[in-house]
C-alpha cells in the first residue's frame, strides 16, 4: 500500500524518491487493483483478449501506479524495455558480452536485480508458448533455471519504443537466419531450449513481466528506482548485480554449448531416453548440470508432434 505523509512517500515501507502524482492501491482482492488499459500498452488484439482477466497483469500495473501514479506508470511502461539474462548464458560465459551488445545498441540501463525464477516462475513467464511443450522441454528449462540465479535489466532508448526494439535486436530463438549482432548470436544459443536471453515483447509484456519475476517490495523498489535513475557511467548500473549473479555460479562458467549437434532418439526408445534425461539433469555441481542440459536440449523433443528444433 502507497503512503503518503508529510511529502513523505513510501510504497510497502519502501521510501519512494519521485515528485510526480500517487494513486493507492490497497492490494485488498484483486478488484480493488487498477486496471491498465491495455490497447495503450500492447498493439496485440490477441493479447488483450488473453491478459485482460492476468492476475500478473493486473498485480504489475498496481505496482507501477502505486509507486508513479497513473500518467507516470503509462510513460515509464511505454519507455520501459526488460531484458533477463538468463541461466544459460550464465553458464555460458557470455553474459558480458550480451550486455556490451545491448549498450552499443543505445540502450541505457536505469535499473537491474537478481532474480531466480524457480518451476512455477517458468510455467507464469511462458504459459501461451509452452502451450505445445513436450514433458522432456519443461523438465529441460526446470534445470535451466535450477542453475542458478540470472540477471533482470531494465532500460531506456534515445530514441524510444525500448521494448520492441530490444526483442527487435534479441534474433529468433532457433539458429539460421539471426543477425550476427543479434543478442542471442552473441550468446552463442545454439537452438531453441538454450535461448539464452529474454526480453518482453512490448510494454504491456513488461508490466507483467515484472510481476512474474520480482515480489512486491523487490518490484517496487526497482520501479522507483529505475524511473529516477539518471544519466550514469556504463555497466554502473549493473555492474553489482551482475557481479553477484556470477559469484553465486559455484563453478565458473563451463564454456559456452556445444556446436555440434547431436542425433535424436528414436520413436520407440523415448521412455526410456526419458528416464535417462531426469537422471542427468539431476546430477550435482552446476559444470556437470549444463553439460547435461546442453546435449539434452540437442536430443530431446521439445514441441508436441515430435519436433526436435
Amino acid at each position: 500500500m502507497l503512503v503518503e505523509e508529510h511529502g513523505r512517500r513510501e510504497w510497502e515501507g519502501i521510501a519512494v524518491t519521485t515528485s510526480v502524482g500517487t494513486v493507492a492501491a490497497t492490494g485488498q482482492g484483486w478488484a480493488d487493483m487498477p486496471t491498465p488499459d491495455l490497447e495503450h500498452l500492447t498493439r496485440d488484439a490477441e493479447k488483450c483478449r488473453h491478459y485482460a482477466f492476468d492476475p500478473l497483469v493486473r498485480e504489475g500495473w498496481a505496482t507501477v501506479v502505486g509507486v508513479l501514479g497513473p500518467g507516470e506508470a503509462q510513460r515509464f511502461a511505454s519507455e520501459t524495455a526488460l531484458l533477463w539474462l538468463r541461466p544459460d548464458v550464465v553458464a555460458a560465459g557470455a553474459a558480458v558480452d550480451v550486455l556490451a551488445r545491448v549498450e552499443a545498441a543505445g540502450f541505457t540501463a536505469v535499473g537491474a536485480s537478481v532474480v531466480r525464477l524457480e518451476r512455477a516462475g517458468v510455467r507464469a513467464l511462458w504459459w501461451w508458448q509452452l502451450r505445445r511443450a513436450t514433458a522432456e522441454r519443461l523438465l529441460l528449462l526446470d534445470a535451466v533455471v535450477e542453475l542458478g540465479p540470472g540477471l533482470l535489466v531494465l532500460y531506456r532508448h534515445r530514441d524510444g519504443d525500448a521494448a520492441r526494439r530490444l526483442t527487435r535486436l534479441k534474433g529468433g530463438n532457433v539458429p539460421g537466419g539471426r543477425a550476427a549482432d543479434s543478442l542471442r548470436e552473441v550468446a552463442g544459443s545454439p537452438n531453441r531450449l538454450l535461448t539464452m536471453v529474454h526480453t518482453s515483447d512490448d510494454p504491456l509484456d513488461v508490466v507483467r513481466e515484472l510481476a512474474v519475476f520480482l515480489p512486491w517490495r523487490e518490484r517496487a523498489a526497482l520501479v522507483a528506482s529505475a524511473h529516477v535513475s539518471g544519466p550514469c557511467e556504463p555497466g554502473s548500473v549493473v555492474e553489482a548485480a551482475l557481479a553477484a549473479v556470477v559469484a553465486a555460479y559455484p563453478e565458473p562458467p563451463s564454456g559456452r554449448a556445444a556446436e555440434n549437434a547431436t542425433g535424436g532418439r528414436g520413436p520407440g526408445r523415448r521412455g526410456e531416453a526419458f528416464a535417462e534425461l531426469v537422471r542427468d539433469i539431476a546430477v550435482g555441481g552446476t559444470g556437470s548440470r549444463w553439460e547435461a542440459v546442453t546435449r539434452w536440449s540437442r536430443q530431446a523433443p521439445l514441441l508436441t508432434g515430435g519436433a526436435h528444433r
